[in-house]
């Protein structure tokens, strides 16, 4: 359909097609860039030019080194338009970037999450077995095929209505800021659903990228709770934890009907689907377990599990800094970032937040 519809913007998957476009890097001299998955202007903003990101495989990789092949045209025109105007929303601060236009947010999550995974259909499992199984199954970067249609928007081949609220729910939260960069950036995703979070600064945003803004309006404690504060590290990744899980159980892969082409194509979509689904909190707690780097058993206490963003009574657990920890239900583990440090008598002497009681759902 997609090939009936934009015929020369198609979905390829080798070393020499543009990730966008498709097209045939080496047809021609010139038209071979590299696109830099995550920006050089965020690298550079949060000194992160040097540090590394983890694969599937658990192997390092650098972010400067996380890059796909891309035409010039797609990469020094359209995505730089858009790269443009992310920076300098990012630049004037969390306020500007919720304002940002939501076509413009929905190409730049989406361009980071499937570059992702486009280059990781490249990468071998095993370091020593170059030409084995990927890192991400060519097969898997089929299923996204919508979303990498959605992406020729980028390019003004693809609008959808109504204009808003678009493909993708937007969650945006002010996040605690620091010196350190390792303490002032994230990223999660999920390979099977097109979601992602992504902390930079002071701004934190959760996309789900195909939802069609049913979760915008969710109305969960705990998320609205966490709008009304500046998140500490952990809790950021609690509120993308539990974005995750309702999304998963709410999840419908809708087929759209489109008019139009081949200069463009309008993507018709119904805006009022309800999102909805039965939480089950032992299940939550899992997903939130594997984001903190701990055991479900560490943050669950008779079926119900903990929060860092309210305590029983629903109160905010207000943190000041990134120094702050976060600690299981028993207190003998730190929740991430600080499960990856040894827990010394000093540092459990450090300012603190922890539960002896599980928080209600």
């Amino acid at each position: 359909m997609h090939k009936q519809l934009l015929g020369d913007r198609l979905q390829k998957f080798g070393r020499d097609d543009c990730f966008l476009c498709g097209t045939d890097l080496s047809a021609a001299p010139g038209i071979r860039t590299e696109e830099h998955v995550f920006p050089k202007w965020l690298l550079q903003e949060l000194n992160l030019w040097h540090h590394s990101i983890t694969q599937l495989n658990g192997q390092l990789a650098y972010y400067r080194r996380l890059k796909v092949p891309c035409c010039q045209r797609c990469n020094g025109e359209h995505l730089s338009r858009v790269e443009a105007r992310i920076k300098a929303a990012y630049l004037e601060g969390p306020s500007a970037f919720r304002e940002l236009d939501r076509r413009d947010l929905f190409i730049w999550l989406g361009k980071i999450y499937y570059g992702i995974i486009y280059r990781e259909s490249h990468e071998p499992q095993l370091v020593r077995e170059q030409a084995g199984e990927r890192l991400v199954p060519a097969d898997h970067l089929k299923t996204l095929s919508f979303h990498h249609f959605l992406l020729q928007s980028v390019a003004d081949r693809l609008d959808w209505f109504p204009r808003f609220p678009g493909p993708a729910s937007f969650h945006f939260f002010e996040c605690l800021d620091d010196e350190d960069p390792l303490r002032r950036f994230d990223y999660m995703d999920d390979l099977g659903t097109p979601m992602l979070a992504i902390r930079i600064g002071r701004i934190g945003i959760v996309g789900v990228l195909q939802d069609w803004g049913r979760s915008e309006n969710v109305q969960q404690p705990h998320l609205v709770a966490a709008r009304e504060m500046k998140l500490h590290p952990t809790q950021f990744r609690e509120v993308y934890g539990r974005l995750k899980y309702m999304t998963e159980i709410a999840w419908r892969d809708n087929v759209h009907p489109t008019v139009g082409g081949p200069e463009c194509v309008t993507v018709l979509y119904d805006p009022a689907q309800e999102f909805r689904g039965e939480v089950d909190p032992g299940e939550q707690a899992r997903v939130l377990a594997s984001l903190w780097g701990v055991s479900p058993q560490a943050i669950t206490k008779d079926g119900m599990g903990m929060s860092t963003i309210c305590d029983m009574s629903g109160s905010p657990l207000t943190a000041p800094d990134h120094g702050l920890i976060f600690f299981s239900l028993d207190g003998s583990t730190g929740l991430w970032p600080a499960n990856q440090v040894e827990l010394t008598e000093e540092l459990l002497k450090s300012p603190c937040i922890g539960t002896d009681s599980p928080s209600p759902d």
